[in-house]
């Protein structure tokens, strides 16, 4: 009868992970087809405004043009053409201007938030800077760092710190008063507390601003190849505007975007593997 009954329990189970895997593939796809679709009715009003001469073509090249200049370049960025060498540069200057932005931003995050007086004396100072428009300082950036890669790099830590430094203190504040008695009774020292509690706890805090942070560092870099820069997606952006080729600029456009959502999509994935405790259901992406 017990055994039975185990039986029964496990064919249950079964059936509800099934039903539960088959209901978010089902989500997925429709969220994904909800997704391609309004891409295009998008590409198809653009088309139609375009064509019919209601917007004219040195505002706005048609939707197709855009499309076929991009298949151009993609086709160039596999095959190792000049646009290869635009769309690596940028690739660099993201990456590593997100790192140097968790490196930042996590490390003053954790000072301010584990010594209060620090933060007291210092978080005004740090908002201050962060409402200082960072284009103000482009020419700066460019006149210390250079016109390759280093000055970018820092024109992304300079955008993307910021919402690290704010969630790190906001996570590494989140925790319990209940678990830090507990931990102290135990005997336990302040990086005892901190590395088995405080960063756990925060760790949903840290991706949220990772998250912005690539998205931000995508800015950056772009800041950067505006102000300085002799490639990069940016700078080509930059040159077929000036020379009005809009087709080209908009496939500029459009590879930049591609390019920050796939490096956001890898930190969403990367937060859900690590951060496997918390469920987030509010939106199937």
């Amino acid at each position: 009868m017990t055994e039975m009954t185990t039986e029964s329990r496990l064919e249950r189970q079964v059936r509800t992970g099934d039903e539960d895997g088959g209901s978010t593939r089902s989500g997925l796809v429709r969220t994904l087809a909800l997704q391609l679709t309004t891409l295009a009715a998008f590409l198809g009003l653009w088309e139609a405004l375009t064509a019919s001469g209601i917007i004219q073509s040195y505002l706005l090249p048609r939707a197709s043009e855009v499309l076929e200049k991009m298949w151009v370049d993609v086709v160039d960025i596999f095959s190792g053409g000049p646009m290869f060498q635009h769309f690596y540069t940028t690739l660099i200057e993201i990456i590593l201007g997100f790192i140097g932005s968790v490196i930042v931003g996590v490390s003053l995050g954790a000072v301010l938030a584990e010594f209060k007086p620090v933060q007291r004396a210092l978080y005004p100072y740090v908002v201050a800077a962060n409402a200082t428009p960072r284009i103000a300082f482009a020419p700066l950036i460019v006149i210390w760092f250079g016109f390759e890669y280093a000055s970018k790099i820092v024109m992304a830590i300079a955008i993307a710190a910021f919402p690290i430094i704010v969630n790190t203190i906001a996570g590494l504040s989140a925790t319990s008063r209940d678990d830090l008695r507990l931990m102290r009774s135990l005997g336990a020292t302040r990086s005892q507390i901190l590395w088995r509690v405080r960063i756990p706890t925060a760790m949903p805090y840290l991706f949220a601003g990772f998250e912005t942070a690539m998205l931000f560092s995508a800015v950056g870099a772009v800041i950067g190849e505006f102000m300085g820069g002799n490639a990069g997606l940016g700078y080509v952006t930059l040159l077929a505007q000036e020379l009005f080729r809009l087709d080209d600029a908009f496939s500029a456009i459009a590879l930049l975007s591609i390019q920050g959502f796939l490096l956001h999509r890898l930190v969403v994935i990367a937060g859900r593997r690590l951060v496997f405790w918390q469920v987030d259901d509010s939106l199937e992406q």
